[in-house]
């Protein structure tokens, strides 16, 4: 009986900049069962600080190329080579399937699949930029843009059911070619990431005694830092000591420092930049919050959840699906800094709540969004989608 032939993948994402969208991508690629699939990795222009990523792709052995001319803003003329190139390396390895990520890579590498006459295109937007990003006319630009990319895409892939919803309700794609598959956490290695004690707190500099609050975010407007920073002015007096640490970067940086200088809370603010052991402050964290004004699944706030942490944050996105509000944390509306003082609030003065939270928290994140499942899950989405071409 003759050897079953491999499907060859390439998956192509417009950077592997930190964030959730590159570990999706990453672990999806390294874990594809290797005697059913040959998988290759394309990447545009990427900036990688910590050098998580690059380590990744040498320890697991990824076959990555990258692409400089694809980058994350419009650019027509980088855009055109980008997309003469995705095709021509498209072409040249004779993919079965193209995996698409995030909105640049999304269009030029779909557009390039069909050109090459691959049969099977997946696409993973990691989110939207439905509102939040962009003023009225570019928005509905890139949503007609989505529609029309759509049409050529044999599945689609949402994080959440809220995001298939979302897209649905703009008109891209349509119901059958939609399935949700949430971003799974690598639990077994978080676990061995996670300090054995909880001197992770002097490690990071937190007192013993101070009410710690982390985020871990892109230091973007969308990411909603500057609400955060409200919120916590408006804490100021009313629980126990509170101190925040902010893990990330972005280009809206200098501003929040700015701003929390003039909300009088720049002592109580630690902007701690990329970090390589995010785990260390998730661990040191009484509470994790996310203020987001868009976000596609947040992955951050699930491996809060992994660490036993309850969460505060936006009622946006995926985040409904991973937090029940009351249970696991508590839920409120995107750029309402009253209401996110007072959850915060609520949870820094009862310990007791925290702890409960936190248990939830963990009991939700580990037994429902393993990275084994997603992978699984979209195996079996690859071998459906080839089936019914």
């Amino acid at each position: 009986m003759s050897e079953m032939k491999r499907l060859r993948v390439l998956h192509i994402i417009t950077r592997l900049d930190p964030g959730g969208s590159t570990t999706n991508t990453l672990e999806t690629v390294s874990r594809l069962d290797g005697d059913s699939y040959e998988v290759d990795l394309v990447a545009g222009r990427t900036t990688d600080p910590t050098g998580r990523a690059a380590e990744f792709i040498r320890e697991r052995g990824i076959r990555c190329t990258f692409v400089a001319e694809l980058v994350r803003d419009v650019h027509p003329w980088l855009d055109i080579l980008a997309l003469l190139r995705l095709r021509r390396i498209i072409r040249r390895g004779r993919y079965d399937i193209v995996h698409t990520h995030s909105s640049k890579a999304g269009i030029l590498g779909r557009w390039a699949a069909k050109w090459a006459g691959v049969r099977t295109i997946v696409h993973t937007p990691h989110g939207h930029i439905f509102y939040g990003y962009f003023s009225a006319l570019p928005t509905r630009v890139f949503i007609l843009v989505e529609r029309w990319t759509a049409l050529i895409t044999t599945r689609l892939i949402a994080l959440t059911d809220r995001g298939i919803a979302e897209h649905l309700a703009h008109g891209v794609g349509r119901p059958a070619q939609w399935s949700a598959v949430p971003s799974g956490i690598d639990l077994d290695g978080l676990v061995r990431e996670i300090p054995a004690s909880a001197d992770c707190r002097r490690r990071i500099g937190a007192g013993a005694e101070e009410v710690v609050l982390v985020t871990v975010t892109r230091l973007e407007p969308i990411k909603g830092n500057h609400v955060l920073l409200e919120a916590l002015a408006a804490l100021e007096g009313k629980v126990h000591s509170t101190r925040l640490f902010v893990v990330g970067e972005g280009r809206a940086r200098q501003v929040l420092e700015e701003q929390a200088a003039r909300l009088g809370v720049a002592g109580r603010v630690v902007f701690v930049g990329f970090q390589d052991r995010v785990a260390d402050y998730l661990v040191a964290a009484d509470i994790f919050v996310l203020p987001s004004l868009n976000e596609g699944m947040g992955r951050a706030v699930l491996e809060a959840m992994a660490c036993g942490r309850p969460v505060v944050a936006s009622r946006v996105g995926g985040i409904p699906d991973l937090v029940e509000d009351g249970v696991q944390g508590f839920l409120v509306p995107p750029g309402d800094a009253v209401a996110l003082a007072r959850a915060l609030g609520r949870l820094a003065s009862e310990p007791e709540l925290r702890s409960t939270m936190g248990q939830n928290a963990w009991s939700r994140a580990t037994q429902k969004f393993s990275v084994e499942a997603m992978v699984n899950n979209i195996s079996e989405i690859y071998l459906e989608a080839g089936r019914k071409r």
